[in-house]
């Protein structure tokens, strides 16, 4: 039996790597993004196609409109992976009140509505699985990203809550927490002053992505790490707030030095 899955940032690069992933898995898919041509693009590539749907995430309009659809449309969805994001860097007191809006938009409420919907279906069913990308950076509060830091620890929270309500009903909730990919949004941070720490360490892949995404199915964990290791210093940094304006300037040489690699490899 098919077995129905959405993504949302269905036209971006680790989008496009988990629902190739989904559907060798024997899922049909069904994609949302604000990109009808990205998306297009990434339909075209998966062998049965996809059903998409335009929508921007950063309207709570949409967003509300959207989950509607959801509800309405796919009450026998089986598997939803909350993929959107974006991050746009900078000192809060140098960022436009819609900038900040938008963070909160589209990593956190987004996700929460569409969720919502998705999972009063596969309540009434019993079964389904809510796989969220997330990030390191919902544990490991950085300078310079303070909105994007808010809506990721208010996703892991919402994450956290959602999964035991909903496990009594067969629904499984799982978070995939990656550190730096190699995709445009970090290329974005890269270039317009993005947290050096994202470039400590080797710069994961979509792959990779994929990869916990599929182990996540597998096991059933509340959360995976990308990589494992990146989450140990992150987790125990990220436990004692304080700590944070102390540790980051020792790694932030290192973090630069890793950025100018990464820029000068990538031409950008």
């Amino acid at each position: 039996m098919t077995r129905t899955a959405l993504v949302t940032g269905g036209g971006g690069a680790m989008a496009a790597e988990v629902a190739l992933r989904l559907e060798r898995q024997g899922c049909s898919l069904v994609l949302v993004d604000v990109d009808e041509e990205r998306m297009a693009a990434v339909a075209a590539s998966l062998r049965g196609g996809a059903q998409t749907r335009v929508a921007d995430l950063s309207d709570p309009a949409q967003i509300r409109e959207t989950a509607r659809w959801i509800e309405e449309e796919h009450a026998d969805l089986d598997v939803l992976v909350n993929n959107a994001g974006i991050v746009r860097p900078g000192d809060v007191a140098d960022l436009d009140a819609d900038v900040i809006d938008r963070h909160i938009n589209v990593n956190l409420l987004a996700p929460m509505q569409i969720t919502a919907a998705a999972a009063r279906g596969m309540k009434a069913r019993r079964r389904g699985d809510i796989v969220t990308i997330v990030s390191m950076g919902g544990i490991l509060a950085l300078p310079g990203s303070a909105s994007y830091a808010a809506s990721k620890f208010g996703l892991r929270g919402f994450q956290t809550s959602i999964r035991s309500e909903l496990a009594p009903y067969g629904v499984r909730v799982m978070g995939v927490f990656p550190s730096g990919v190699d995709t445009p949004m970090l290329r974005y941070e890269a270039t317009h002053g993005g947290s050096a720490l994202n470039f400590v360490g080797k710069v994961k892949t979509v792959q990779d992505v994929g990869d916990a995404v599929e182990k996540a199915l597998r096991t059933g964990r509340l959360e995976t790490y990308v990589p494992y290791g990146d989450s140990i210093p992150t987790r125990l940094v990220g436990s004692i707030p304080w700590s944070i304006e102390k540790v980051v300037p020792m790694f932030a040489k290192s973090g630069e030095k890793g950025r100018a690699a990464f820029i000068a490899e990538r031409g950008l």
